[in-house]
């Protein structure tokens, strides 16, 4: 855009908002059209629910063969950070250029977040502001400690001339841009980031003051739930909700965090997009394998936002293309089955074109615990190595009390329970509440392992 076409623009708006404080807004929106017909348009990317710091399972760790430079540290970490490296690399020497970064919140996997990940998350800032990109960052619920004096990890990002909003309140950015490149600076100066941080979420928010601005493109930035979306997401958190109506209220653009699916549209015919994770973080976000072709994880990345005034965004993926694959293998039902047959199951399965770096779920089904006592673990253990990581998930079946202790030692604790009480409590009724409060405590067990496994990753 010329500097002669930059200042008509500039006289047009400065008129347009005098004769929309005069009432005149059908000659304020004349006005403001043919600014918009002249209006070269803004490329965005939309990050989120980065989780630097994520470390997955812990004994996890590269070797030096793997990585030299980084043998020791743990395997998931390393991998956020490679891909953080490669898409952010490739954003300064785009076409067309980019234009802004909005991260929507989760920068960081903790509220206090280990070393690597702070020194990783400066050389991606100072990275992004060298290509002379501005960057916008709101704080996500893992940001967000449950001790509101401890403040927020994302504040020394500002030092290096990121905007981050990371309070309890909602703020508009606008006109605050600041990049050497003229044409950049000119594109952006109709650009409004309207930033509603998780923290801003919390207790009876009052959302009736968030309303795009007439004459700018408006992106609305935002991490939480929309209301309706009350399932767990794959970390098993909850999330503090975002009113739907508030997604209505005519934005060009809403970036939103939290949900990791990629490209995640909460309402139909609205502009609103969650980015997702850039990897998968568990086998809750794991990719069903052989794959099919409506699996919602089967991409990561991030979005890259077209935005026009006055017309619809042109939203497409920006995929990581070389992400580590995390895979749900499918399970093997072994209610029928001997030993043999699972074998050679077990073969098929872990030796079907795994990649070798794959980190892999394998799930076995209603196995009697005999039957898992027969099986050749020396062979399985070497099959588990054919790929980075595998995991054997083994559910035992049901067994009945007539069969043995010694049957009983492998089983299900739910059904060892109720093995032992009909073998030690004679009144039925005292069984009975036994039986329910021991099942209780089984389930709170079960409750609390998967929630481990979803935060290391497993």
């Amino acid at each position: 855009m010329s500097d002669s076409v930059q200042s008509s623009n500039r006289k047009l708006s400065d008129e347009a908002k005098q004769l929309e404080k005069a009432g005149q807004f059908a000659e304020a929106a004349d006005l403001y059209k043919q600014v918009h017909n002249s209006y070269p348009g803004i490329r965005l990317i939309h990050f989120a629910d980065i989780h630097l710091g994520f470390t997955g399972p812990t004994n996890l760790v590269l070797t030096k063969a793997e990585n030299a430079g980084a043998a020791g540290r743990y395997v998931r970490e390393v991998d956020i950070e490679e891909s953080v490296k490669r898409m952010t690399r490739d954003l300064g020497h785009a076409q067309p250029a980019v234009d802004m970064v909005v991260i929507a919140g989760d920068l960081f996997h903790r509220s206090v977040p280990y070393l690597h990940a702070i020194s990783f998350a400066a050389k991606m800032i100072r990275l992004l502001r060298n290509y002379d990109i501005p960057v916008v960052i709101i704080d996500g619920n893992h940001e967000t400690a449950s001790i509101l004096l401890m403040g927020s990890p994302t504040a020394f990002l500002r030092e290096l001339h990121a905007h981050v909003i990371n309070g309890s309140s909602y703020k508009v950015l606008r006109d605050c841009w600041s990049c050497r490149s003229s044409e950049r600076q000119a594109r952006l100066s109709k650009l409004a980031v309207h930033a509603l941080p998780y923290r801003a979420l919390r207790g009876s928010p009052d959302f009736t003051g968030i309303h795009p601005i007439p004459g700018y493109i408006n992106v609305l930035l935002a991490h939480g739930r929309v209301s309706g979306m009350n399932q767990l997401n794959s970390l098993h958190h909850t999330a503090y909700t975002i009113p739907s109506d508030v997604l209505l209220r005519g934005w060009d653009y809403v970036a939103m965090g939290d949900w990791h699916i990629h490209r995640y549209q909460p309402l139909k015919n609205v502009p609103a997009f969650y980015a997702g994770s850039l990897e998968a973080l568990n086998f809750g976000e794991a990719v069903t394998y052989p794959l099919r072709s409506n699996d919602a994880y089967a991409l990561h990345g991030a979005l890259d936002v077209r935005l026009h005034l006055g017309k619809l965004a042109d939203v497409r993926s920006l995929v990581n293309v070389d992400t580590r694959p995390v895979l749900r293998l499918e399970p093997i039902d072994a209610i029928h089955a001997d030993a043999k047959t699972i074998m050679d199951i077990l073969h098929v399965r872990l030796r079907t074109g795994l990649p070798a770096h794959a980190i892999v779920l394998l799930e076995v089904n209603n196995i009697l615990p005999q039957v898992w006592g027969q099986l050749d673990h020396a062979s399985i253990a070497k099959l588990r190595k054919l790929v980075r990581r595998c995991d054997i998930r083994w559910n035992f079946q049901r067994t009945t009390p007539s069969q043995s202790s010694e049957a009983m030692s492998g089983a299900a604790l739910d059904s060892q329970w109720e093995h032992f009480l009909e073998q030690r409590e004679k009144n039925s009724a005292e069984r009975a509440w036994y039986k329910d409060e021991g099942m209780k405590r089984v389930e709170e067990a079960h409750r609390i392992l998967q929630v481990t496994y979803a935060q290391e990753g497993e």
